[in-house]
């Protein structure tokens, strides 16, 4: 399963009917800073359900809504379409969700474009496998908010996002299937380095604790990591808890942290084996991360401020070559 369209309309920044179209892999949209490429994630979040307004990046419910311009009127309504494809092959089915809003009213959700309760649009997401998509999203100001806090934090982090109760059954889950990916991801961030992650019981509290030793350094706890060893740390810690969560893409806003070239081709490769069975779309301004891609969308902005898509296309090495990173 993977999110093979988005429509957006009266969102945030978008003040006109824009399309998206996405493949299975890694698709990445790309433009100057404040042009609203953020705003993206945030329109497929609040199509699946999400109504934390801070998690919208918002103040007020009113900031949902285009706001107007010299160009274009407010938008008195926001409707946002998300088109799910089992596979990529042309007789695989397609799924139709989305969610409209006026400003004087409530929202209302669709499957197939027929109204549903908002229970029957979320057991519809659960039959999908996408019930628990809202939680696989990365934003660039969380990259680092898991690893600094201490152990014991660390571990009821994990317990949330995870929703589980019992947390014997969540230190059996962290050791059998956590560890496990996350020393396989950190094998791909830091080759050269000896990476040691422990649950354990403190003062009948459980924590987990992460250790780094690099070449001729001493160790060093997750947290007196260097800027960019904290968020490839981290990054790789959430996509390991990420793996056990029912979803099928991960949203991330901008989390490779500022790399040299030898650590671009270590997080290519990291990248290349999340997304082998999971879709990424993705927000970045490298071009190692452009070069993976499998679609590629550019964010501009008019003169009044609306945010509109200047290009689209599926990536190839000639396209690669023409295109300008930004």
């Amino acid at each position: 399963m993977h999110l093979e369209e988005v429509n957006i309309e009266g969102f945030k920044s978008f003040s006109e009917n824009t399309n998206m179209g996405f493949q299975p892999g890694i698709g990445v949209i790309i433009g100057n800073n404040g042009v609203g490429k953020s705003n993206i994630l945030d329109a497929i979040v609040w199509a699946m359900g999400e109504d934390d307004i801070g998690r919208l990046r918002c103040y007020s419910r009113d900031e949902i809504f285009f706001g107007g311009s010299k160009s274009y009127p407010p938008a008195e309504r926001v409707r946002v379409e998300l088109l799910f494809k089992k596979d990529s092959t042309k007789e695989s089915p397609v799924f139709k969700l989305s969610r409209n809003m006026s400003r004087n009213g409530r929202s209302r959700f669709r499957v197939e474009g027929k109204p549903c309760s908002r229970a029957d649009f979320g057991r519809k997401l659960d039959s999908l496998q996408l019930g628990q998509s809202l939680r696989t999203i990365i934003r660039q100001e969380e990259i680092n908010d898991l690893i600094q806090l201490p152990p014991h934090g660390r571990f009821s982090a994990v317990k949330r996002l995870l929703e589980t109760n019992n947390d014997g059954d969540l230190v059996d889950q962290i050791q059998n299937h956590v560890m496990p990916r996350f020393y396989r991801y950190m094998a791909y961030l830091m080759p050269l380095a000896e990476i040691r992650l422990d649950v354990m019981a403190e003062n009948g509290r459980w924590g987990i604790d992460i250790e780094v030793a690099l070449s001729g350094n001493r160790v060093r706890r997750a947290h007196q990591l260097s800027g960019g060893e904290k968020a490839i740390t981290s990054l790789a810690l959430k996509l390991a808890v990420f793996h056990d969560l029912d979803s099928q893409f991960y949203l991330l806003d901008e989390v490779e942290p500022s790399l040299d070239y030898t650590n671009h081709k270590s997080m290519q490769a990291f990248l290349k084996d999340v997304a082998a069975d999971k879709q990424l779309i993705m927000i970045t301004h490298l071009r190692s991360t452009i070069d993976l891609a499998h679609t590629v969308h550019g964010v501009r902005t008019r003169f009044d401020g609306s945010s509109f898509m200047k290009f689209y296309f599926l990536m190839d090495e000639r396209l690669l070559r023409l295109y300008k990173c930004c």
